[in-house]
């Protein structure tokens, strides 16, 4: 263990220690640990085709082994660290033992209980909050499993665990359908823009390479992450994204102010033609009478 405090960084990176260790046991690489007082007390790694285990995620085995260390099946003041979005019965126990707060890496579109696929953690009807942290070595961490995974469908092997991504092999590990049932009309951006500042959010949301059918169609993927993953940001993220609003609907109405004047232009313009013709057809009309 660190002499230190452990870092949020250093804590993620020993759970990553615990992915490659499942990746190299044949299990979907997925790793966790537990902090308790600035020191790591407990790591998990996806054991569930070794143990027979459908329980035996990553999160679920660093839970039952920080229990064991603390003699207490109540882990407040403890953060988990986990190299993938919880999935619902990760999320569930993590409730449970009252972890204080949670930081993963990539989301999972697929199972994610975090916001992505469900909203398990920090439902409102529930009695007990976590911080909930997201994106910290995300790329580090979504390449991991998307190499994984290239690597499984090329030796035509079972993916019996955790997440099954159907994408196009070179398709990035953030880069999908927010969900089947919902009509975005898009593929939401990587996850990583939403963590940039409001102007560059916006900005982003407003080009024809993140949102082909126009800005207006970047405001519903905006609104709709802040529908499904709001509740479990910091609040400053909150505000940074609700001005991210602001300034895209501003850019929204400047749009429009734009395209009708583009069209007033064309208007006048092809009435200015009209009017010559006219006018020709009369003198032309006069010349023959006389």
């Amino acid at each position: 263990m660190a002499d230190h405090d452990v870092t949020d960084e250093e804590a993620l990176r020993a759970a990553i220690s615990q992915a490659h260790e499942a990746e190299r046991a044949g299990e979907v690489p997925v790793g966790a640990v537990i902090v308790h007082n600035g020191k790591i007390i407990a790591a998990g790694q996806n054991r569930v085709i070794r143990d027979s285990d459908p329980t035996a995620h990553a999160e679920v085995v660093a839970l039952r082994n920080a229990g064991r260390a603390l003699a207490n099946y109540r882990l407040e003041a403890c953060t988990l660290y986990a190299t993938l979005e919880p999935c619902a019965m990760c999320a569930g126990a993590m409730l449970h033992a009252r972890i204080a707060r949670l930081v993963y890496a990539v989301s999972d579109p697929k199972a994610g209980a975090c916001g992505s696929a469900l909203s398990v953690m920090n439902h409102p009807l529930l009695n007990h909050r976590v911080q909930v942290e997201p994106g910290l070595l995300a790329d580090e961490c979504g390449s991991l499993l998307t190499t994984f995974f290239r690597a499984r469908r090329r030796t035509n092997t079972s993916q019996p665990a955790r997440i099954q991504p159907d994408e196009p092999e070179d398709a990035p590990m953030a880069t999908r359908k927010w969900s089947a049932k919902v009509d975005t009309d898009e593929t939401h951006p990587d996850h990583g823009l939403f963590l940039e500042d409001a102007e560059s959010i916006a900005n982003a949301l407003a080009t024809p390479k993140v949102s082909p059918k126009g800005p207006a169609s970047g405001m519903r993927m905006l609104n709709f992450y802040i529908n499904r993953a709001g509740k479990n940001l910091p609040e400053e993220r909150i505000k940074e994204l609700e001005k991210a609003k602001t300034i895209l609907s501003g850019i929204i109405a400047d749009q429009k102010l734009a395209a009708r004047k583009t069209a007033a232009k064309k208007s006048t313009k092809a009435a200015a033609k009209k009017v010559p013709v006219k006018k020709a057809k009369k003198t032309a009309k006069k010349t023959s009478s006389t």
